[in-house]
């Protein structure tokens, strides 16, 4: 379903008599989320004229189907869950939170700068690094967009790590444990210049990039009528009252949220068909709230 049919989609909700759910998924301090996440609701609500409601759970599978089956009707996803999931036509994203004034991240396969490596076709036979399996901006998004410009990621790499952490997998490249790595990287939308990256520091060169994609989504239920849909989303994108603005900002540890357009989800659902085939299961596991890009 097109997304630009999806934004019409209404309809009767328990949303209407039970007041609104909120859920999200709880990371490695599920007391301070739970606290965070009761503060946002009770403020929530109080700005709707409707309860509100919070639930916290530990696995992303659990959320999502909580939110296409209409149990919860709010929920913060990583990118790539957010895109499949607006694919199959149950969610509608509502809200993008902004950290460090961005929005979007761009993910790069990566060499240092004093390397041999300039493009995807010189890295055959490379030892490449990667963050873990799981990740959209350290190994899934990468290798998508190289699969998609015809890449044979089967014979590509002669050896792969995992190292856990962007920082293990720029450190694993700079002291030559790895040829290439992959990592988030924001570039300059005038000069297209990398401005902030997953290598921090070091002296890197992009290979490749794919993006840019959200860095994480507040997507709402397409069975929460459209007039509740609207009055969600305006608190979040044009909180009017402060104690809103404080409560949302601290439970998604963001600066404000912006209202996402079709053209912020291009480049994703692009390269969703290209994604590694057990990407298309569901992320078991939360990324941290202070750090959303994975």
């Amino acid at each position: 379903m097109a997304f630009e049919t999806l934004c019409s989609v209404a309809g009767e909700s328990a949303a209407t008599t039970r007041g609104v759910r909120v859920g999200i998924a709880f990371a490695t301090h599920p007391t301070e989320l739970r606290a965070q996440l009761d503060r946002f609701c009770a403020v929530l609500g109080a700005a709707l004229h409707v309860p509100a409601s919070g639930l916290g759970v530990w696995h992303y599978h659990r959320l999502l189907e909580a939110l296409e089956m209409g149990d919860i009707d709010v929920a913060w996803l990583p990118p790539i869950l957010a895109g499949l999931a607006v694919a199959r036509g149950r969610v509608l994203p509502i809200a993008l939170p902004v950290r460090d004034g961005a929005a979007f991240y761009s993910t790069a396969l990566f060499a240092r700068a004093d390397s041999s490596f300039r493009s995807h076709e010189d890295v055959r036979g490379a030892r490449v690094a990667w963050v873990d399996r799981r990740s959209a901006a350290g190994y899934l998004v990468i290798r998508a967009h190289l699969r998609s410009i015809g890449a044979d990621l089967e014979h590509m790499f002669s050896a792969d790590q995992f190292v856990g952490a962007h920082d293990a997998v720029a450190r694993a490249v700079q002291d030559g444990d790895a040829d290439v790595g992959a990592t988030f990287v924001h570039f300059d939308p005038v000069t297209g210049i990398p401005v902030r990256a997953g290598w921090r520091d070091f002296d890197m060169r992009v290979i490749a990039h794919a993006g840019p994609i959200p860095s994480d989504v507040v997507a709402i239920g397409t069975h929460v009528p459209d007039a509740l849909r609207h009055a969600i989303q305006r608190a979040f994108v044009e909180p009017k009252e402060a104690a809103l603005r404080a409560a949302a900002n601290g439970l998604f540890n963001a600066e404000g949220f912006l209202a996402p357009e079709f053209a912020h989800f291009a480049p994703l659902q692009a390269l969703l068909k290209d994604l590694d085939e057990h990407a298309q299961k569901l992320p078991v596991q939360p990324p941290r709230p202070s750090s959303p890009i994975r």
